[in-house]
């Protein structure tokens, strides 16, 4: 049997606030528009004209020039206007504190509101308003407020002052001051895990505890990327939790990619003295002129043969301030997001064909850079 739904349900279903077929039409036309018809008619054009001309009815051009019916289509809002610039000042100051709200938060933020004015209001379920209310209240306010997916941070990195910002731009303009693109450097470290992450998927309804298998491990293959102003990506350099190395562990990876270990899996002070004499040294000797690396202020990272190497080959050495990377890191900012999130499609992938198996350190170079 063939159930047939009318368009109706189908737009009520989906959430979309789309016209229905048939319905009246409202304002199928531009603004400026509209201000040329009307301008037109006071220069003499006749409505008759005019709505020919401009494709707008002749009684919307005739109670425009008669200032009737001004007000904006369809039922009145909840809140007035005020209180609407109320609760816009209130959400910008709330994510400008680090306390950013969410829809949810607004929402009894209004009953509140309402509750403590005293006032009731009948399109509210109990003073609270519904999601169709937050999505048309966004909309209306869409030049000032905006939905963002946002990540939690330490406070040590929330109490970053707009002052020790300045000073390092300040410090870095400086820097860079006649240093070609080519000649600046930026280094970060990351990891990739064998769990591709949580996802959502159909179950039958009222499922207690919604499972899928897919065999993972706990442990995660440190690697570090560098790459040039001018948008060169240098060789990668891979680290993985081991104590001893195999050739199976380095077949098929990206070209030139260059493999270590250690104990923890974690760069130390050996193996990232041995990623600046394999990657940035190559780098800044074949490049005239004075270069810049920029990377992160570890301790690891502050080494006596780094900082030689560095005076020998003519590279200036810029720390990002600590507890900021989430904000000045390039790296971390714009390129690792699209790097885990492709890393976790290949994963998915990899796992629907082989359930039984796990991505791990003797096929982390094939799957990573599949041919």
């Amino acid at each position: 049997m063939i159930v047939t739904y009318s368009i109706d349900i189908i737009i009520s279903a989906m959430g979309k606030y789309k016209r229905r077929l048939g319905a009246r039409k409202y304002m199928d036309y531009e603004a400026s528009a509209l201000e040329r018809a009307l301008q037109a008619m006071k220069e003499g054009m006749s409505s008759r004209r005019a709505e020919t001309l401009y494709n707008i009815p002749r009684r919307t051009l005739l109670n425009k020039m008669k200032h009737i019916h001004t007000g904006d289509v369809g039922r009145p809002k909840s809140l007035s206007q005020a209180e609407e610039r109320s609760l816009v000042d209130v959400l910008i100051a709330s994510a400008e504190f680090g306390s950013p709200m969410t829809e949810l938060d607004l929402r009894m933020l209004v009953r509140n509101y309402l509750d403590q004015k005293g006032i009731s209001l009948t399109c509210f379920k109990e003073n609270l308003p519904g999601r169709d209310w937050v999505y048309l209240f966004l909309k209306r306010n869409k030049t000032k407020l905006t939905k963002r997916t946002c990540q939690n941070i330490k406070r040590c990195r929330a109490e970053k002052t707009s002052e020790e910002f300045e000073s390092y731009f300040q410090n870095l303009e400086t820097t860079l001051q006649d240093v070609p693109p080519q000649n600046i450097l930026n280094y970060d470290e990351t990891n990739l895990s064998d769990n591709p992450g949580t996802t959502k998927c159909i179950f039958f309804r009222g499922t207690k505890y919604p499972e899928r298998r897919m065999n993972t491990t706990k442990s995660a293959i440190s690697l570090m990327f560098s790459a040039t102003a001018a948008g060169e990506l240098l060789p990668c350099y891979v680290v993985y939790k081991a104590e001893r190395m195999y050739s199976s562990w380095i077949e098929g990876g990206p070209p030139n990619t260059i493999y270590n270990r250690t104990k923890s899996g974690w760069f130390d002070a050996g193996t990232f003295v041995d990623y600046f004499n394999k990657v940035v040294i190559p780098w800044a000797r074949r490049l005239k002129g004075p270069k810049v690396v920029i990377g992160d202020n570890l301790s690891s990272h502050l080494n006596v043969d780094v900082l030689l190497a560095c005076q020998r080959n003519n590279i200036r050495f810029v720390f990002l301030p600590p507890n900021s990377t989430h904000i000045t890191q390039p790296l971390d900012v714009s390129f690792f997001g699209p790097l885990k999130k492709a890393w976790r499609t290949i994963l998915q992938d990899v796992k629907l064909k082989y359930p039984s198996q796990t991505v791990w350190r003797n096929r982390f170079s094939q799957v990573f850079w599949p041919s």
